[in-house]
């Protein structure tokens, strides 16, 4: 296989998630089986390595830019050590986390200038801001959630995952979602984490969906487009990036289906998430 495709798997689509069989969680006292929203699709586990064919289906053909291409790197050696002696990968929780980002203000104003100078070799010369630290436990099926609807004080079981989706649904249509530039996530936690994504853009998906049913007449928006999608084409496949620890990816998030995954580890799942127009 070419260089850096090994990180990379593809399987036969998404199903809905009632056709999967969930997996409970048993991480440090909470044991529960992770919920859907109804129309959660979910991605099949049918994972195996790329033909070349599929390689050069999702290599950039043209001038790459940041609404089309996905990238994954390491981050710098200095940042990582940063990362390190704050010991976040070993936090078993949300409040530890943060307690440890806290607790060393030398060691952040360190990190934080370290992190500056590394976002800003990527953000080709324009602004980016700090989106988040996110957490996740292990084990889950697909990541993405909406908890701002939830009451304060809501319990990891209270979550609904939505499945495959697309970002910046409220201040953007269809048509502008390649506008809105991209995300950078890095792995600060001890298990590699996936990505999975759709090589499609908004547009295109629109487009083959336009193919099957009357745009206008259903109503096919940004909000809705994933559901019309993954129902008329539940067979087209999904592309897996394995992400280690200590590594970034760069993906235009607003203009392409996607979610994140922990299937399979152990260990709290733990990013941090910037916006901006990145690209290497």
């Amino acid at each position: 296989m070419e260089q850096g495709y090994e990180a990379i798997h593809i399987n036969s689509g998404t199903v809905l998630h009632t056709a999967l069989v969930t997996a409970p969680i048993n991480f440090h006292g909470m044991v529960y089986t992770p919920q859907y929203e109804d129309n959660a699709r979910v991605a099949k586990r049918d994972w195996r390595a790329l033909n070349r064919e599929e390689i050069r289906s999702i290599q950039a053909k043209d001038k790459r830019k940041n609404y089309d291409t996905i990238y994954l790197g390491d981050i710098p050696e200095t940042l990582k050590a940063c990362f390190k002696r704050l010991d976040l990968a070993n936090s078993k929780n949300r409040e530890e986390v943060f307690e440890k980002f806290s607790g060393d203000a030398v060691l952040t104003k360190e990190l934080s200038s370290n992190l500056n100078s590394f976002l800003s070799s990527l953000a080709d010369n324009k602004p980016f801001n700090f989106h988040c630290i996110g957490t996740n436990l292990p084990n889950i099926e697909m990541v993405a959630c909406n908890t701002t609807k939830l009451p304060r004080g809501f319990k990891p079981e209270d979550i609904k995952y939505m499945g495959m989706h697309n970002d910046g649904t409220q201040s953007m249509t269809i048509h502008t979602a390649h506008k809105f530039g991209n995300r950078i996530s890095i792995n600060l936690g001890n298990d590699t984490r996936s990505l999975l994504f759709v090589n499609l853009s908004m547009i295109q998906a629109l487009n083959m969906i336009g193919k099957k049913i009357d745009i206008k007449k259903n109503n096919v928006n940004i909000a809705n487009i994933p559901r019309f999608f993954f129902e008329h084409f539940p067979d087209y496949p999904v592309f897996r990036v394995q992400q280690k620890p200590y590594q970034y990816y760069i993906a235009p998030t607003d203009n392409c289906f996607h979610d994140g995954s922990t299937l399979g580890n152990k260990e709290l799942d733990i990013t941090m998430v910037y916006f901006g127009a990145f690209k290497c």
